[in-house]
């Protein structure tokens, strides 16, 4: 079987196979090498090439900043463009895909999700707070949901941000009918889309009870967008004005740099404090020190960097600005990394691009 094949195979097993990975891994970084000029620059100025690497931890990570610098695409024709929501006037992270891509990518999604947010294989009507992907095509995230609706959404799911914004009545209308009529809900959005919602429900004094088996799931953070909320006040809103528990609270890390997301265990492991991002098997993350870049041990905070073999057509192993620590099969992000701690030793993006 080809790479693609093999890596297809390997996402549909959803299965931990470490000798596996490490193999694909290493497979996919000399692909990666041959395909897309910025991971052969990096391999070169770094004195690693495929035929030396002996474990994929010796791969080195592209950081994130390169997806904003420069088209890093080793597909064939590219079909779908994402671009990541960034600030006013501030460079936006890009990545693209080919209609195989996409289908790695959805394949991804499916099987993530069916693990993380729906393991009782319940289908509920999904309930989005975004743009449709027709509205929003460069949304990476819309794109995702939509391919959740089709796999998971009972009839009546959709996505409830219109061309002029939310239309809160509307929301509240289908959460209440939903309710009512006994159809569990899984009310997906961006965190400050909640905080938003939630604090509507609250001036207006409503509290829906939402049929048993709803869920909700929230991803992105707040960005300047709506005040923020630590997990628990997140929580206990949802609790208070949705009806549905914390432990059926799912919070997603998802990157517009990566095809795979990462979801925290609650719907199977319970709480945690604080909770656990889960890696899928098909992904890996490490946690780097700033200075060195050599990989520190589990529990030690550095800088995350995620391997992602669903990331075929754009650089797999990725270094981000997210500071956190590696626990079991999962990681923890405690915050952005400042600009002098996440510069270290490595090169920058300007000498790669």
């Amino acid at each position: 079987m080809s790479l693609s094949e093999d890596i297809h195979t390997f996402i549909a097993a959803d299965t931990r196979d470490d000798a596996r990975f490490d193999s694909l891994a290493r497979g996919l970084f000399e692909h990666q090498c041959a395909s897309i000029p910025l991971v052969k620059a990096l391999a070169m100025r770094a004195g690693v090439t495929p035929s030396a690497v002996r474990h994929w931890r010796d791969i080195p990570a592209v950081p994130s900043a390169a997806f904003k610098a420069s088209t890093l695409f080793g597909g064939e024709a590219s079909t779908r463009t994402f671009t990541s929501s960034g600030t006013s006037g501030a460079s936006k992270s890009q990545s693209v895909f080919s209609e195989a891509g996409l289908e790695l990518m959805g394949l991804a999604v499916r099987v993530n999700a069916s693990r993380w947010l729906f393991p009782d294989g319940r289908a509920t009507r999904i309930l989005v707070l975004a743009p449709s992907p027709r509205m929003a095509p460069h949304m990476i995230m819309a794109w995702g949901m939509a391919e959740l609706i089709g796999e998971f959404g009972l009839e009546g799911s959709r996505f409830l941000i219109g061309p002029e914004g939310m239309d809160a009545k509307a929301v509240v209308t289908e959460l209440m009918g939903a309710a009512q009529d006994g159809v569990p809900i899984t009310l997906i959005g961006a965190s400050f889309g909640f905080v938003h919602l939630l604090d509507g429900l609250a001036e207006a004094g409503i509290q829906i009870d939402s049929a048993k088996g709803s869920r909700t799931m929230d991803a992105g953070g707040y960005k300047g967008r709506s005040r923020e909320l630590t997990r628990a006040e997140l929580d206990n809103a949802i609790t208070t004005h949705l009806g549905v528990p914390r432990e059926r609270a799912v919070n997603l890390l998802g990157m517009t740099e990566l095809a795979s997301q990462f979801y925290d265990g609650v719907l199977v492991q319970g709480v945690h404090t604080p909770r656990r991002k889960q890696n899928p098997p098909w992904t890996r993350t490490i946690a780097v020190a700033p200075d060195t870049l050599a990989p520190v041990a589990p529990g030690e905070r550095g800088l995350l960097v995620h391997v992602d073999l669903a990331n075929i057509e754009r650089p797999a192993f990725v270094r981000t600005d997210d500071v956190g620590f590696v626990d079991g099969d999962g990681f923890h992000v405690l915050g952005r990394a400042s600009g002098a701690d996440s510069r270290g030793c490595s090169l920058s993006v300007e000498e790669l691009v």
